[in-house]
């Protein structure tokens, strides 16, 4: 029993050491409001007798996809051809992967009760009795006095294409009610992980979707940049459609800039959104440069942590990041490590990121390679630039999928992949990070998040100068990360405690 940050693949021996199991006891450690990722590899479960405790537990059967070729070596070391797990479906029974949700009210203390798991039993495989060896395994579950919201205000903004949506669930892209009900099921679902998803749109279509902006610092938006009267319109327009709203808008008018055409554009369209009175921030997709100056409100670049970020920081600019590959962050391929994109929750707090962007979530069509759309139930290929690009071309297995769409034979729609566990798993453990500075001071908190993060983002090599690179300077071991954490919760509970809250069952 391990937790949603291992990633074997079939066949793979199972790890000699869980800091979850003891060979008798599943031991778990959590605080209020978190969601704990389990999963129970070579075997499954019916259910967990956990009468009185506060936890909703949610049962998935787990998916594997077979990868034939092994990621391009843009997104870092692939750990090859196999079978991997990834795909969560919502079940009832058989169970190798569970969500175990901790209530907010909880009162603190340790809580008990049995799993009944269910394995192959090699003496019976041949015979035409039960094959399946049953157990009960008892559980603790110690939950410390302190309270989370992964919900509020999200860090990482997910991007999407509503035609992509509309075209699984088979409706016609016109921002009718149905569309947005689908994108809404979506978002709860990236939202439940610590992402939010959105798409930057016209003010018009924005208007159709305006009710998914809560809880969220920023929200993307595009201006037509046809002609200074375009950008004046709706520059307006987002003035007033965001006036009251916490959150703020914000416009990428031109995507990684490199030429000095496509920079010196990047700087006219933000002169005249300043012109035009402001209100939506002018963003780029790189890192800072000198002909940007005054023009440009939000870098989002890996390269501008920490230095940069450092330098330039005051209440004007903004520093963010996107997507990931080592050694800058874990990548969001399939066939990485399975602590990879825990590691954006940590990086995050390392080096103070404000927002990360993810390119894609849900990529169901290769419609930036000019593919059709992808099988991505049983295709794990879902990002190929050998279609227009040859010799110098990239792909990635999972790459800008996430989350999964409905499919004939599974009547739930939409369901999470195992990497956004793990996304949701380093979120979680960010906020435990920014609990223990707000009541410990810094030091403690900032001394934990480099030892597990020794340099990313700017702080890291150039990948392409040594193909030892290719790896981060974090562990790939799921038990590194938990001990961690389990010592950020120890470290709460012992500086930290919160007054108990009056529901919940007791102990």
């Amino acid at each position: 029993m391990v937790g949603e940050t291992t990633k074997l693949k079939e066949g793979e021996p199972l790890p000699a050491f869980s800091p979850w199991f003891d060979g008798r006891r599943l031991l778990l450690r959590g605080v209020r409001g978190e969601t704990l990722g389990l999963q129970i590899l070579g075997g499954n479960s019916g259910h967990i007798d956990w009468a009185g405790a506060p936890v909703e537990a949610s049962c998935f059967q787990v998916r594997s996809l077979n990868v034939t070729e092994p990621s391009s070596a843009m997104y870092g070391l692939s750990r090859g051809v196999g079978r991997y797990p990834d795909v969560l479906i919502p079940a009832q029974t058989d169970c190798a992967y569970y969500d175990l949700k901790i209530s907010a009210h909880a009162k603190a203390g340790v809580y008990r009760g049995v799993i009944e798991v269910s394995s192959e039993n090699p003496d019976l495989k041949k015979k035409k009795s039960d094959p399946l060896l049953r157990s009960l395994v008892s559980v603790e579950l110690n939950v410390a006095p302190v309270t989370i919201d992964l919900e509020d205000n999200p860090l990482v903004w997910v991007f999407y294409a509503p035609k992509e949506l509309a075209r699984v669930h088979h409706i016609v892209d016109v921002d009718s009610a149905a569309e947005v009900d689908w994108e809404r099921k979506y978002d709860l679902l990236f939202r439940a992980h610590g992402a939010y998803l959105a798409s930057d749109l016209s003010p018009a279509r924005f208007s159709a979707r305006r009710g998914a902006l809560h809880n969220v610092r920023y929200w993307p938006v595009a201006i037509d940049t046809t002609s200074d009267q375009t950008i004046l319109r709706d520059v307006g327009a987002f003035r007033t459609l965001f006036h009251g709203e916490t959150a703020q808008p914000f416009a990428i008018p031109v995507d990684e800039p490199h030429s000095l055409e496509e920079r010196t554009r990047v700087k006219q369209i933000g002169e005249a959104v300043e012109r035009a009175g402001g209100g939506v921030l002018r963003a780029v997709t790189g890192k800072e440069d000198p002909i940007y100056d005054g023009a440009v409100d939000v870098y989002i670049s890996p390269e501008i942590f920490p230095k940069f970020a450092a330098d330039q920081h005051n209440d004007k600019l903004h520093f963010w990041t996107y997507n990931g590959h080592p050694p800058q962050a874990g990548s969001m391929i399939l066939d990485t490590d399975g602590t990879a994109l825990r590691t954006w929750g940590w990086i995050a707090y390392r080096y103070g990121v404000e927002l990360w962007y993810a390119w894609e979530g849900a990529y169901f069509s290769d419609r930036y390679n000019k593919g059709g759309p992808t099988d991505v139930m049983t295709q794990p290929l879902t990002f190929d630039q050998r279609r227009t690009r040859g010799a110098q071309a990239d792909w990635g297995n999972g790459d800008g999928v996430l989350i999964y769409p409905q499919t004939g034979d599974i009547p739930v729609s939409p369901f999470p992949s195992l990497r956004l566990k793990a996304l949701r798993r380093g979120l979680t453990d960010r906020l435990l990070l920014q609990k223990l500075e707000h009541c410990a001071g810094p030091a403690i908190a900032q001394t934990i998040a480099t030892r597990l993060i020794p340099r990313a983002l700017g702080d890291a090599p150039d990948a392409k100068s040594s193909a030892k690179l290719a790896a981060g300077a974090w562990s790939t071991d799921e038990a590194v990360w938990e001990s961690a954490r389990r010592e950020l919760i120890d470290l709460l509970a012992e500086r930290c405690p919160e007054v108990e809250q009056d529901s919940g069952a007791a102990p």
